[in-house]
């Protein structure tokens, strides 16, 4: 039998004094095991306490794996053992109100510590932010420094291990995007605090008895935490954890800045092909994104733009290094393939001030990007596209193929009994998150697969589809972010799922189907989960491509063939020229990594199957392809397209390359990606 006098004397004698508030937790005590039972214990702690001390027992309910009913603090029991819940309905006692870690108390400062427990906040747990959190009663014995005795307990399962737990993520919160409800070995850390005097311990029979003042012992736990988590056995949450938290201390956070900048002509101008365009239904814009960790750089831009020439490429990046530092090759500059927009691919109708206009603006936005480095976090999902995208060429059953076009209206309805197949889509929405550290959207990418080609027959600039998507991300979403639509491989891909092959192509239907991928976007980046991780890195490869000794002729001696498509007024490039000169095309495909992400950027319009079996060849990675990245070299259609036939493979201003090109093309960003994706690249998760 344990006597409750011999109990109160250790206690006194180990420093509590009447008029101290002390918490007292015995969970494993049973009446028969006192002199007196439970009434005799009460009575000896009160006595301790004396007429201005204040006893507090945990009266907690907070086991789980059964549904219960409603918290009541009058009847809900307590499941801290026989002796809270005795002492829970004695007279003169109060609790707290809180579905979890209620406690009970006796004494005149009871009402002070018990009574904003119902609307304590902002301490996360597993029980939610109030059951341990701010102006809980627990932190009301912090502020007094009170005792807190424990009595045979399991420290496993201990309300005072659940706030320590508690104030430690709270005060690491923002560290990484999610801080864990730090796990260890409890005995570990509670023999260390006993060695350090912060915790005294007592034998009482064969039962062991710890004491210990809130505050200090708080104080110093967190502290020690801090320093020393590793040592005391963290669960493998927690490790992965404090590796996490490691290299972000050792190399600091990924940092991103992200900017708009306008790029529209004066109107009248000159459409690509030569239409003249009289109005701005939306202002052009290049939209940049700045990535750095620790001094390492790399630009991405969007333009608002059909595709851009290799030499405008370059003068960009030399005007975007001397204003920034970013070495040139790091710097990938991808067009949405709006046809709605100036000739900036050397097609024959270029505007020379306008050239450098354009490339002194995307510069300038690159550079303002640049200002605008913040620490961030990104992430990236893939789904599936709900509609939108149709492949444009269809397969007759006599085994020919052609293009579905709205310049040519015979394809247009096509008797259904011809048909044997339509070509391959990719149905893949990959989206990009950036976030500031408090979760604030700063920036968003996509990248998916169609032909923005919807406003075909307006007289406006425009971005098409994808810059009516931008333009409603932007407006809808957070104040100030920045959202790149990047085009995937879709060469063979139209938006004629949403519009008739016949139209109307015009900026209402644009504006139509930029809402319904805007919408899809909008709901993925509010699903994205970002990381911790930061990993960057961008390479590059120079390509030479040879071209078709047609495409040759058709330059050389055919030109009038050229004019049928195009307006009065066109003129050759002069890199065409030098193109059919030299009979080699001089390119480059680009990859850049964003964690467990590649974006590879390919010169020129990418066939979907091309993009597909790319994807395919590397499933430990998530691929985004970009066409008309860097260059715009025309179309690159597969040896499978060239033995079919279609207006892709025709011999025409934009069908330069032989089919060599896709594999050459091909081969190098296989390389890249492995280059990029090497065994000594690690994430946190590879690492832990």
């Amino acid at each position: 039998m344990y006597s409750s006098q011999e109990l109160t004397d250790g206690l006194f004698k180990s420093g509590i004094q009447q008029g101290d508030v002390f918490l007292f937790e015995a969970p494993t005590i049973r009446p028969e095991e006192w002199e007196g039972g439970f009434q005799s214990l009460l009575k000896s702690l009160q006595f301790l306490a004396g007429p201005t001390g204040t006893l507090i027992v945990p009266t907690c309910t907070h086991h789980e794996g059964y549904p219960k009913p409603v918290f009541d603090p009058d009847l809900s029991p307590s499941e801290c053992g026989e002796f809270s819940e005795f002492f829970r309905c004695q007279p003169g006692v109060s609790r707290s109100h809180n579905p979890t870690h209620s406690v009970s108390g006796w004494g005149p400062a009871t009402d002070t510590i018990l009574n904003k427990h119902r609307s304590a906040f902002g301490r996360p747990s597993p029980w939610g932010d109030g059951s341990l959190g701010i102006n809980s009663p627990y932190d009301v014995l912090f502020d007094l420094n009170a005792w807190w005795v424990m009595f045979d307990t399991n420290l496993a399962d201990d309300p005072f291990i659940h706030y320590v737990q508690a104030v430690f993520s709270q005060k690491n919160r923002g560290v990484t995007r999610r801080t864990p409800f730090v796990g260890f070995n409890p005995e570990k850390l509670f023999n260390h605090l006993e060695k350090a005097g912060i915790v005294k311990t007592i034998t009482f029979h064969a039962c062991q008895v710890r004491l210990l003042r809130v505050k200090d012992c708080v104080s110093y736990t967190i502290q020690f935490l801090q320093d020393h988590l590793v040592e005391i056995d963290p669960t493998p949450e927690t490790a992965a954890w404090l590796r996490a938290k490691s290299i972000i201390h050792n190399s600091g956070y990924l940092q991103a800045g992200a900017a708009r900048i306008k790029i529209t002509p004066p109107v009248p101008c000159n459409r690509w092909e030569g239409k003249i365009l009289t109005g701005v239904y939306r202002d052009l814009y290049a939209r940049a994104i700045v990535f750095n960790h620790n001094g390492y750089k790399t630009a991405l831009v969007v333009c608002d733009l059909l595709g851009i020439s290799a030499s405008l490429v370059a003068q960009i990046r030399s005007q975007a290094h001397e204003l920034t530092g970013i070495q040139p090759e790091k710097i990938q500059i991808a067009c949405t393939h709006s046809h709605s927009t100036p000739d900036t691919v050397g097609a024959g109708f270029e505007d020379s001030a306008y050239l450098v206009y354009m490339v002194e603006q995307v510069a300038k936005g690159i550079q303002e990007a640049d200002q605008r480095l913040q620490p961030v976090r990104i992430g990236n999902i893939k789904v599936p596209i709900r509609g939108i995208a149709h492949s444009r060429r269809q397969k007759l059953k006599d085994g020919t193929v052609y293009t579905t076009r709205y310049g040519v209206p015979s394809t247009w309805r096509v008797k259904p009994e011809l048909i044997d197949s339509e070509g391959t889509i990719d149905p893949e929405l990959r989206i990009v998150r950036i976030e500031s550290l408090d979760g604030t959207l700063l920036a968003g990418i996509s990248n998916f697969a169609c032909h923005a080609a919807v406003a075909l027959m307006s007289s406006n600039l425009s971005g098409d589809f994808p810059g009516e998507a931008m333009a409603i991300l932007e407006t809808v979403m957070e104040k100030d972010s920045v959202f790149l639509c990047t085009n995937g491989a879709a060469a063979n891909v139209d938006a004629t799922l949403e519009v008739p092959y016949w139209g109307p192509r015009s900026d209402k239907s644009a504006r139509h189907i930029g809402v319904l991928f805007a919408a899809q976007v909008m709901e993925t980046l509010e699903r994205i989960e970002c990381v911790d991780d930061a990993l960057l890195e961008a390479v590059q490869e120079k390509v030479d491509l040879p071209v078709r000794e047609d495409w040759i002729e058709l330059i050389e001696h055919q030109q009038e063939r050229i004019q049928t498509e195009i307006s009065k007024g066109w003129k050759l490039n002069s890199s065409i020229l030098e193109i059919a000169r030299s009979k080699v095309i001089h390119t480059e495909v680009q990859a850049l990594r964003l964690n467990d992400m590649v974006m590879v950027s390919l010169p020129g319009e990418v066939f979907t199957e091309a993009g597909l079996a790319l994807k395919q060849a590397h499933p430990q990675v998530g691929i985004a392809v970009v066409e008309l990245a860097n260059d715009n070299i025309g179309y690159i259609p597969t040896h499978q397209a060239f033995a079919e036939g279609g207006y892709e493979v025709a011999c025409n201003l934009w069908g330069r390359v032989t089919p060599e090109a896709a594999d050459r093309l091909m081969e190098a960003a296989h390389t890249l990606i492995q280059t990029v994706c090497s065994p000594t690249v690690e994430t946190f998760e590879t690492r832990s």
